[in-house]
């Protein structure tokens, strides 16, 4: 009965060793297509924020993290990429995380210039309600177009809300609460720029 079960735990134990082998056979195969597709779909979320006639340095080589609780999202690192033509920074794109979305968590995609004014903002991944909250999506509607040369002025904080709460954006019918939620986590990016703007522009290199 012993040699059974001991038996029956070796056939197990080899079964678990060989499936844990394929499983990471297959993600080492896998990993550099994954990573290839990764960087296709930043670099197209790069094109769209920061034209490529803008700068001429290698913009994935100068991505670095950064994390900041209050206006970037609680307890997320968060990837920044300079453009610099001619050895000067003419912009870059953060990533920001708000967690205010009606679905929860939006992440998105915010390109800010040296002056300080939005290049336009593009979401990367949400939760929100299909047909209502979903507009936030660039395919789902042009609302996202709204910001686009748009700054932070802090003395017309008001501005940056919806226009159901007195300020310059619309809302969506029957769905105030998704973009409400990325207006402020964008007007939270550019106050982050604005604090933080000479050490973002000559910050090191440390993404891997």
């Amino acid at each position: 009965m012993i040699t059974t079960i001991s038996r029956n735990a070796m056939l197990l134990a080899a079964f678990a060793i060989v499936c844990t082998a394929s499983v990471a056979t297959i993600n080492l195969l896998t990993r550099p297509e994954i990573d290839l597709q990764q960087q296709k779909a930043l670099l197209k979320t790069l094109d769209q924020l920061i034209p490529q006639d803008s700068y001429d340095n290698d913009i994935f080589a100068s991505c670095f993290m950064v994390q900041n609780d209050k206006r970037l999202g609680k307890g997320k690192m968060q990837p920044v990429f300079v453009a610099t033509k001619n050895n000067r920074p003419v912009a870059l794109m953060l990533e920001t995380t708000t967690f205010q979305g009606y679905g929860g968590e939006i992440d998105l995609a915010v390109g800010i210039n040296i002056n300080g004014q939005l290049t336009g903002v593009q979401v990367l991944k949400h939760s929100e309600t299909p047909g209502l909250g979903d507009k936030i999506q660039s395919n789902k509607s042009d609302w996202l177009l709204s910001f686009v040369g748009k700054e932070y002025q802090e003395l017309y904080p008001k501005h940056w809300e919806v226009k159901k709460n007195g300020g310059d954006f619309d809302a969506f019918t029957g769905a105030t609460i998704t973009p409400r939620a990325v207006v402020l986590a964008v007007k939270d990016a550019l106050i982050y720029f604005s604090e933080n703007k000479q050490n973002l522009f000559i910050h090191p290199a440390d993404c891997e």
